[in-house]
C-alpha cells in the first residue's frame, strides 16, 4: 500500500501535464485534489503504523526489488523522520492544490509541483545512494521547470559554474561514501563509521573521513540553493505567484535541506567538530538573514529571508544536539508559514500580484478575516502562549538552559537577538499592510474583497490547527522519553541524554517574552507613531531624524 504514496503524485503530474494546454475545468482540479487527499490519508496511515511499531527502533522497509540469488535488494526506508516529512509534504501539497481552484494557478505550475513532490518523496525514502542521487536531480529538474528557464534571457555564467561545482561536490561525496563503506545501502554505510578510523589532519585538528564527506554533501546543497537568492536570474522563483513561491520553499528545499543534515547524522554523531561547524554555520545564516529582514519590504524576499533564518535556527539546534527540539520547531514554524503565505498570496493576487508592502495599507477594512488569520500565524511563530509555536520555543529554551558549553552566554545572546528581529519584522509587515496609510492602487483597493467563503473556511481550519496542534504534538517531542526516541531514530544512540528540570528554567523564557514584546513595541513606534511626526517641519528638516525616517520607517518622502 505504501507504494501508492508515490503513484498518486506521479499520476497527478501526468494528468496535469497532458491537459495543460486544454481548457481548465473544475473536474481536473477536483480529481487532482482527490489524489492528494488519498496520499495524505496514506501518509497518516504510515506515520501511525511506525509510531505503533513494537520495536526499539521505529523503522521498517518496503521492498521494491529483491533477488535472493544475486543478494540484491532495493527497499524504501520508512522511519519516524521520514513519515513525518511525508505527511508535511503531502499536507502542504494538498493545500496548494485546493487554493489553485480559487487563485487560478496554472496547470503548468501545478504539474511541475506534483513532479517536485514525487521527487521529494523518493528522496526522503531513499535506502541507497543511487535512489538518493536520482531523486535529488529530479528535484532540481522540477525546480527549473517551475521557473520556466526556457523563457529567460539573462547571462548567468557565474551561476552555471556554481551549479557545476555543486554537482561535482555532490557526486564526489556520494562516491567517497561508497568508497569508504563499500556499499550503496544506508544500513551498511551507517555501520561503517564504527569500524573506520581514517583521520585527516587539517589545521592541526583531526577530522574523520565521514565528517569531511558529510560536510561536502551538505555544502553541495547550500551551493545549489544560492542561485535562488539572485534576483532576475533565470533560476529566480519570483516569477511564481506568492502562494506557489512560498509553498515551493516549504515543500522542496526546507524539508530536503533538513533531510540532508539529519539523515547522515549517524556518520558524524561522535564528531563534535562537525556539530560545531553546523552551530557556527547556522549562527552565520541566521544573523545574515535577520539583518536583511530589517530593511526588506518585498513580500517574497521577506518570506525567503524568514524561511532561511529559521533554517539557520534548525542548524543551531542540530549543532547543539537538540534533535527533538529542532524537528518540533520545524513543524510548528512550517504551519505558521503556510497560513501566512496563503493569506498574503490572496492579498497579492487581489492587488494584481503586488509584492511591495509599502504599496499596500489599511487593508483591515477590506480584509478583516485575513488580518485575523495572519495575526494568528504571526503570534504562533513568535511563540506567544498558547499557540503551537509556544510549545516548541519553550522546549528550545529549556533545553538550551541545560547545555554545558563554553559559549553558553553567547548562544543565549544570539537567541535573544533573533527573537527581537523576528518579532519586529513580523509586526512591521502587519502594521504596514493592514494598519498603515493606504498606498494601494485605488481601483484595485475598491474592488478587493475578503476572499471567498471557501478560502476563509480553509484558513479557519488551518488557524484551529495552529492553535491546537502544538499541544497535541508536545507529547511526541517533549520529555526524556521523546528525546531518546528521536535520538534513536536519527543517530541510533540513546546515551546522549539531557535530564530535564523545566521548572527551574522559567527566567530565561520570561526574558525572551520581554524582548519579543519590545520588538513589537518598536515596530509599532516606527511604522505607526514616528511617521506621523515627519509632517512636523522642524523635525522633517533635521538630518538625523530624516535619516531615521528613511532607514527604519515606511515614511513616504514624495507625498
Amino acid at each position: 500500500m505504501e507504494i501508492l504514496l508515490f503513484i498518486f503524485p506521479l499520476l497527478s503530474f501526468l494528468l496535469l501535464w497532458f491537459t495543460k494546454r486544454s481548457k481548465k475545468t473544475l473536474f481536473l482540479y477536483t480529481l487532482n485534489i482527490f489524489l492528494y487527499s488519498l496520499s495524505l490519508g496514506l501518509s497518516l496511515f504510515v506515520f501511525f503504523k511506525i509510531l505503533n511499531l513494537d520495536k526499539d527502533l521505529p523503522l521498517y522497509f518496503y521492498t521494491l526489488i529483491k533477488f535472493d540469488e544475486l543478494f540484491f535488494e532495493w527497499s524504501l526506508r520508512f522511519d519516524l523522520l521520514v513519515s513525518s516529512l511525508i505527511f508535511l509534504v503531502m499536507f502542504i501539497g494538498l493545500l496548494l492544490n485546493i487554493f489553485s481552484i480559487n487563485l487560478l494557478i496554472s496547470y503548468k505550475i501545478n504539474s511541475y509541483i506534483s513532479l517536485s513532490i514525487f521527487s521529494v518523496l523518493v528522496l526522503i525514502t531513499s535506502n541507497n545512494l543511487i535512489q538518493f542521487f536520482f531523486a535529488w536531480y529530479l528535484i532540481i529538474l522540477s525546480t527549473y521547470l517551475i521557473t520556466d528557464i526556457s523563457e529567460r534571457r539573462v547571462d548567468n555564467s557565474n551561476i552555471f559554474f556554481q551549479n557545476r561545482a555543486s554537482d561535482l561536490c555532490f557526486f564526489l561525496s556520494l562516491y567517497f561514501i561508497y568508497k569508504f563503506s563499500s556499499s550503496i545501502h544506508f544500513d551498511v554505510i551507517f555501520k561503517s563509521f564504527q569500524i573506520l578510523e581514517n583521520n585527516i589532519n587539517i589545521f592541526n585538528k583531526d577530522f574523520r573521513s565521514f565528517d569531511i564527506v558529510t560536510f561536502i554533501l551538505f555544502f553541495s546543497f547550500l551551493l545549489r540553493c544560492r542561485q535562488f537568492y539572485i534576483s532576475n536570474s533565470r533560476y529566480d522563483l519570483s516569477n511564481c505567484d506568492t502562494s506557489s513561491y512560498s509553498l515551493i520553499l516549504y515543500v522542496l528545499y526546507t524539508p530536503v535541506g533538513l533531510y540532508f543534515v539529519l539523515r547522515f547524522l549517524t556518520l558524524t554523531q561522535i564528531s563534535f567538530e562537525y556539530l560545531n561547524f553546523l552551530l557556527i554555520l547556522g549562527s552565520i545564516l541566521t544573523f545574515i538573514f535577520s539583518i536583511l529582514l530589517i530593511r526588506s519590504y518585498n513580500l517574497k524576499k521577506i518570506i525567503l529571508y524568514i524561511v532561511s533564518a529559521q533554517f539557520g535556527v534548525l542548524l543551531i539546534l542540530v549543532g547543539l544536539q537538540l534533535y527533538n527540539a529542532a524537528i518540533f520547531h520545524f513543524f510548528t514554524s512550517i504551519i505558521s508559514f503556510v497560513i501566512l503565505s496563503l493569506s498574503f498570496g490572496i492579498i497579492s493576487y487581489k492587488l494584481n500580484y503586488e509584492q511591495d508592502i509599502r504599496k499596500m495599507g489599511y487593508l483591515i477594512i477590506k480584509c478583516p478575516s485575513l488580518f485575523l488569520f495572519i495575526l494568528i500565524g504571526l503570534v504562533s511563530l513568535l511563540g506567544i502562549p498558547y499557540f503551537s509555536g509556544y510549545y516548541s520555543n519553550k522546549l528550545i529554551f529549556f533545553q538550551l538552559s541545560l547545555i554545558n558549553k563554553e559559549s553558553y552566554f553567547l548562544i543565549f545572546t544570539y537567541c535573544f537577538f533573533y527573537t527581537f528581529i523576528i518579532s519586529y519584522t513580523s509586526f512591521k509587515i502587519l502594521l504596514i499592510v493592514f494598519l498603515g496609510h493606504n498606498n494601494c492602487n485605488i481601483h484595485l483597493y475598491n474592488k478587493i474583497e475578503d476572499g471567498s467563503y471557501f478560502l476563509k473556511c480553509m484558513l479557519f481550519l488551518l488557524s484551529i490547527f495552529i492553535i491546537f496542534s502544538g499541544w497535541f504534538l508536545n507529547n511526541l517531542f517533549s520529555g526524556n522519553f521523546s528525546e531518546n526516541l528521536w535520538r534513536l531514530v536519527l543517530v541510533s544512540d540513546i546515551n546522549l541524554t539531557i535530564n530535564h528540570n523545566l521548572e527551574n528554567n522559567q527566567s530565561l523564557f520570561k526574558v525572551r517574552y520581554i524582548l519579543c514584546y519590545f520588538g513589537i513595541t518598536m515596530a509599532f513606534l516606527n511604522y505607526t507613531i514616528i511617521p506621523k511626526l515627519g509632517n512636523n517641519l522642524k523635525l522633517k528638516n533635521n538630518k538625523l531624524f530624516k535619516y531615521y525616517l528613511k532607514t527604519f520607517t515606511s515614511y513616504n518622502f514624495n507625498k
